[in-house]
């Protein structure tokens, strides 16, 4: 197994960080008020681990499993986990296999991995897998992730870490983000190489899409034939172009709040800056705006009515039928983008409102006087998209979300591989939902409970019968008094 982690030092200076360095053993202290942002890696070759294993999932071409707890913890300025909050699983079959063996597969791999079963029923398909998403962040299971490796080896996540998670038939790939992290420590383990590099941007020649990154890589490795301290530092400065960027206005933010409107709600999207103006890097070319948003199955979009103003319909994945109930939609929901064309920044929306509609409910099954169902639905990403030069240096940043698979990444999928994005930041929305990642939409719903209904049905039906039997028996009687008048 190989363990590559990247520990960014927003400090401008490495002086005093490291603790303790030899040969087995790396120990390091953030400067006060400067802690470390860290990104740990790990690749498994499943062919050399444990073969048997693979043949397991041989219907499955690439599975991915994208995890944010914290919707705040991205990785900015280096590391990129701007996928949305929740969780967020794509799958991919190997070609001419048989679905239901793959569905299957899919269903066994994602238990346990993360103890959870999910039917083929729930996904939605994309431009390029199957997709499910879901608002409740999930953790990977850590004692099955060691049933998958050669004994002695041990793996463990940090609880609730944002984490990416990539499986194909020759390796398995595990990105987690770490924040605000103020002590380190790594140790030299058998069987594991371990690349640990510490890094600070060089501000004075790097720009927002350029970053240098300046600092030392250190080998932890068993096998290593050097007994020098010395041939196990190495001093590492490069380039990176990065994918994932921000607004040099830091007030750039955004707040959606849902303005009630009984069965048809409105999500209100406003950008709260005076101005909001193109991206200045050199490399950037044409930009677009974008609006990003997955839809609990519970409400319903309508294409064909409720377009942004200003805006044009890019994504809709989904159940598009705007008649069914919620009880009859199997799948997670829809996924929508919407894109907006500008010539200027005066162009650029600064309030956006999305018109949504409620599928209908059953009733509540208990004795609650309440006639409401409350719906939890993650907030937009609002971002701007742009081409750039030299697209093709994207991917060859180490920490680029394209590197080593093509699915996955929510949006990032619908467009080119030489695009970048500028994230909008969403404002607190505490004193809306009681989470900053959540909104919450009151659909109104009758209010009974099923014996009720079933002994009204029943009554009803025993009425009709009743009512049927009465007329039967009137016309019955009268037309026997007429035949006994004639005769």
């Amino acid at each position: 197994m190989r363990q590559r982690t990247t520990i960014y030092n927003p400090y401008s200076s490495h002086d005093g960080i490291i603790t303790n360095l030899n040969r087995t053993n790396f120990q390091l202290s953030s400067i006060p008020n400067h802690l470390f942002t860290i990104e740990n890696k790990y690749t498994i070759t499943t062919t050399t681990t444990q073969p048997n294993k693979s043949s397991l999932y041989s219907a499955i071409k690439e599975l991915r499993i994208q995890t944010k707890f914290n919707n705040n913890e991205s990785g900015i300025p280096i590391f990129s986990f701007h996928y949305k909050p929740g969780l967020n699983i794509y799958a991919v079959p190997q070609s001419n296999v048989d679905k239901l063996e793959f569905w299957q597969q899919v269903e066994q791999l994602i238990m346990e991995l993360l103890g959870i079963k999910l039917s083929s029923q729930q996904w939605i398909a994309n431009v390029n897998s199957f997709y499910y998403h879901d608002i409740q962040p999930q953790p990977l299971l850590n004692l099955n992730l060691n049933l998958n490796l050669k004994e002695g080896w041990k793996f463990n996540l940090h609880p609730k870490s944002n984490y990416d998670y990539i499986y194909n038939q020759d390796k398995i790939i595990i990105r987690e983000l770490l924040t605000n992290v103020s002590e380190i420590e790594f140790n030299l383990e058998s069987g594991i190489y371990k690349e640990i590099g510490l890094f600070l941007i060089d501000d004075k020649i790097s720009t927002n899409d350029d970053l240098n990154l300046s600092g030392i890589r250190v080998i932890l490795d068993e096998d290593s034939n050097t007994n020098n301290k010395e041939e196990s530092i190495h001093k590492t400065m490069f380039h990176i172009k990065p994918r994932h960027r921000s607004f040099d206005d830091s007030t750039t933010i955004t707040t959606t709040k849902i303005i009630p409107q009984g069965l048809h709600p409105i999500l209100s999207t406003e950008l709260n800056t005076t101005t909001i103006v193109m991206p200045t890097d050199f490399d950037v070319e044409e930009c677009k705006f974008y609006y990003y948003l997955n839809l609990n199955k519970s409400l319903i979009f309508d294409q064909f009515q409720n377009i942004p103003i200003g805006s044009q319909l890019i994504i809709n994945n989904g159940n598009k039928n705007l008649e069914l109930p919620e009880y009859k939609i199997n799948q997670w929901g829809n996924e929508l983008l919407f894109e907006f064309e500008f010539d200027n920044d005066n162009d650029i929306p600064h309030h956006i409102n999305l018109t949504v509609h409620s599928r209908y409910q059953l009733p509540q099954n208990n004795h609650s006087h309440s006639q409401i169902s409350n719906v939890l639905n993650s907030l937009p990403n609002i971002f701007m998209g742009c081409n750039v030069k030299e697209g093709n240096l994207l991917d060859k940043s180490p920490f680029d979300t394209k590197r080593d698979v093509k699915i996955g990444g929510n949006y990032e999928i619908y467009f080119t591989e030489d695009t970048v994005f500028y994230h909008l930041q969403n404002s607190d929305n505490s004193d809306n939902s009681g989470s900053s990642t959540l909104l919450e939409i009151n659909i109104p719903h009758g209010k009974t409970t099923f014996d009720r209904v079933n002994n009204i049905t029943s009554l009803g039906l025993l009425i009709g019968v009743l009512m049927i039997l009465y007329a039967i028996s009137i016309r019955v009687f009268m037309s026997t008094t007429s035949k006994t008048k004639r005769d």
